[in-house]
């Protein structure tokens, strides 16, 4: 049981050292993660849309 209460409590200490982002940065982060996803999305479906074309091709 001392462990575990050991371990809360340098969580606790670690956390207060976390340079924690303010509403503007988290929200220019959320933006770069939101259209970088969706770009890698539209990446990804394009990829595979030209890889079934040519199977299809193949196969048929």
């Amino acid at each position: 049981m001392d462990k575990i209460k050991e371990f809360i409590e340098d969580v606790r200490k670690e956390m207060r050292k976390v340079s924690w982002p303010d509403q503007n940065e988290l929200v220019d982060y959320t933006i770069v993660v939101v259209v970088f996803t969706i770009i890698l999305s539209a990446f990804i479906f394009a990829v595979d849309q030209v890889y079934s074309t040519i199977l299809e091709a193949i196969y048929q």
